[in-house]
């Protein structure tokens, strides 16, 4: 991995691919293929037209085992339980968490490529693998919504991931993907701060900018602590949202 962010594998290929240009569309499908082959986005083995991840790959990423927490989704390594000792001891803003797998090997490479390469390719890949996952979880949701910037942060990331995320996530679904919080005040990069500082962090650090009832799915690329998507979720319910499920890439 660079320290970029990248992965090792070169993106310019999908660089290509994630634009939309019309005449691919018109059926220069072929003549582009050519041109800028297909490489899987994670280890640079060439691929078919469109396939961002090969088979092997796919293969290879860890995915989420029971037991797990059945509230935030992280592993237990006493199978007897069914709350992880963060759950176990506070309340919760979110009703339940759902991850495609643990913040490691493959899924580290391909998330760095999404939000630090800006490959949307990748983006759409995961929007895919995160739709089948709720749909196998049996969760049945009403509207995705996404976690949200403040207008400098987005400008300094270039886009948000998370909102990227969550507007492909839900025409997989074929729900409707409506922007229902506001991020109201910058805030400290949670990586760097404690557990504690986190949520001191966070606090009132969003507004909702939209009321309604049902089930929202929050939709974000990653899960550490938590305490975002505790604060997103208590301000969801707080404009009278039933209850919230998080969705992620990935958890820590």
């Amino acid at each position: 991995m660079t320290t970029s962010g990248a992965t090792r594998t070169s993106f310019s290929g999908w660089r290509w691919f994630s634009r939309p240009v019309r005449w691919v569309r018109d059926g220069g499908a072929g003549v582009a293929a050519l041109l800028y082959p297909a490489e899987c986005a994670r280890c640079g083995a060439a691929t078919r037209w469109g396939v961002v991840v090969c088979g092997a790959c796919v293969d290879r990423l860890p995915r989420v085992e029971d037991p797990v927490c059945r509230q935030c989704g992280e592993a237990l390594a006493n199978p007897s339980l069914d709350l992880c000792p963060r759950c176990g001891t506070r309340v919760r803003g979110f009703d339940r968490a759902i991850s495609l797998g643990p913040y490691d090997d493959g899924w580290r490479e391909l998330l760095h490529a999404f939000k630090f390469a800006r490959e949307k390719a990748v983006g759409r890949w995961f929007a895919r693998e995160l739709g089948s996952r709720l749909v196998a979880e049996g969760e049945r949701v009403d509207v995705v919504t996404h976690v949200p910037m403040t207008r400098s942060e987005e400008r300094a990331r270039g886009f948000n991931p998370s909102r990227f995320l969550a507007r492909a996530t839900a025409r997989r679904l074929g729900l409707p993907a409506r922007r229902l919080l506001a991020k109201v005040r910058v805030t400290m990069p949670q990586r760097a701060l404690s557990a504690r500082e986190r949520e001191t962090n966070l606090r009132d650090a969003f507004r909702g900018v939209r009321s309604g009832r049902g089930v929202v799915l929050l939709v974000d690329d990653l899960l550490t602590t938590g305490a975002t998507a505790d604060e997103c979720a208590r301000t969801l319910k707080e404009a009278g949202f039933d209850r919230v499920v998080v969705l992620t890439v990935a958890h820590t």
